[in-house]
């Protein structure tokens, strides 16, 4: 396994961002604040605002919070990450409570039988939900809607330009400050991107899994109560739908990895949805999503990370495919679809006539020709290519992943993606 301290794999606006802050902290001044009550009183200054609303995120964010300042063992480009993606959710929060305090109607529009994608990550869910995105007839989550969700009462059209800005801003400096990520699973501000984006504001989301080493906030993770926090997701979509003047009855394309760990609380939150599952060789989804992981937490620390990244994404695979299996079994089978990864490969098509015919949906000439366009981009952009990683670097191996994730491949006759070691 790779031990090399993280300052190895930093790129050079990294290294100039944490030389400058130590500079500044030498000289004496003020370290980067991640307390609770400095953070919220930063977002509530920064809004002009007062009030979140239900304030259940609270204790997630605590949890957060402690295991970020006990155990992650940020540098400083790390605490600014932390401080930013905090007080963005904050808010992000503020602002939506006004809107839903002004105009209480759009807490009861209809979320109309979405159709949610769920899979291990690196399971190709991005593609399926990107290629289903480009039929128009879908409403799905852009980027930069799920980084400001929130419209600002009082600005020009709700600060719509200047929230997409922010976004594709912060994008421009993902690219920069995580090149290899941004190869892996490149964004812009009006793809679609996951819901992953919306949980992020309730501090409930695998999301910090993958920026610092949480361990404490892993195991409070894998058993919290997440109603709370998925109630606060389907808000904020119907927040974005109302905002953009959507028609209510639009469908929704959803995606998330997490809700392979939470699927109980996913159909609470949306009863009537369709989930298609999807499969893909463990032996390639665990070290894929390691890695990607991985590219991004080695930035936040100077300290070898390889092994805590190896520990807690080897077990969250595990538990979330046995907890799906299990949460499977209550949902009725007209609700569910399986697609497996080389179904899509062998013949894209007719997978998503499948798909379709599954959602109720007509699968359409224009739709098979859009999707057929989105494919020619993502090859002719080799947006996908270029990831190379190895178990080995993280501490595991072939025979570790099979043997622990042997269940999930026998449950979907999971194939293997060229011979088996």
């Amino acid at each position: 396994m790779d031990t090399k301290p993280s300052t190895r794999y930093h790129p050079l606006p990294v290294k100039l961002f944490n030389l400058a802050a130590r500079a500044r902290n030498a000289l004496g001044l003020a370290r980067i604040d991640l307390s609770e009550q400095a953070l919220l009183a930063e977002a509530r200054k920064q809004t002009g605002l007062e009030r979140f609303g239900d304030e259940g995120f609270l204790p997630a964010l605590r949890v957060l919070l402690d295991a970020v300042e006990s155990e992650a063992s940020l540098n400083p480009f790390g605490r600014y990450i932390a401080r930013a993606r905090t007080l963005g959710s904050l808010r992000n929060r503020l602002w939506a409570n006004a809107c839903f305090e002004a105009h209480p109607e759009i807490r009861q529009r209809k979320i109309v039988a979405p159709v949610v994608i769920v899979g291990p990550h690196r399971s190709g869910t991005t593609r399926l939900q990107r290629m289903l995105a480009a039929d128009a007839r879908w409403r799905y989550l852009k980027t930069w809607e799920g980084l400001n969700p929130a419209p600002r009462m009082g600005w020009p059209e709700a600060g719509r330009a200047a929230r997409h800005e922010e976004a594709r801003k912060t994008l421009e400096m993902r690219h920069r400050m995580y090149p290899g990520a941004s190869m892996v699973h490149p964004m812009d501000a009006d793809w679609p991107e996951e819901e992953m984006l919306l949980l992020n504001h309730s501090f409930c989301s695998f999301s910090a899994l993958g920026l610092y080493n949480i361990p404490s906030y892993y195991r409070w993770f894998l058993d919290a109560d997440k109603t709370g926090a998925y109630r606060d997701m389907a808000d904020q979509l119907r927040l974005i739908s109302w905002s953009s003047g959507d028609p209510e009855d639009q469908r929704w394309i959803l995606k998330n990895p997490q809700h392979m760990l939470d699927l109980g609380t996913l159909l609470k939150t949306f009863p009537d949805a369709r989930v298609v599952f999807t499969h893909r060789d463990p032996l390639k989804t665990v070290g894929s999503v390691m890695s990607l992981m991985w590219r991004f937490a080695v930035q936040h620390t100077d300290m070898p990370c390889r092994g805590q990244i190896r520990e807690v994404w080897l077990d969250f695979c595990e538990q979330a495919a046995r907890r799906c299996i299990e949460a499977r079994e209550t949902i009725p089978a007209a609700q569910q679809l399986d697609v497996h990864y080389e179904d899509m490969n062998r013949d894209w098509r007719a997978a998503m006539r499948r798909i379709y015919d599954f959602a109720g949906m007509e699968f359409t000439a224009g739709a098979e020709d859009a999707m057929d366009a989105w494919l020619a981009d993502s090859e002719r952009e080799a947006r996908h290519a270029g990831h190379r990683y190895a178990l080995e670097e993280f501490g595991t191996t072939r025979d570790e992943v099979e043997a622990r994730m042997k269940f999930y491949r026998e449950r979907y006759a999971i194939p293997y993606e060229g011979k088996k070691a």
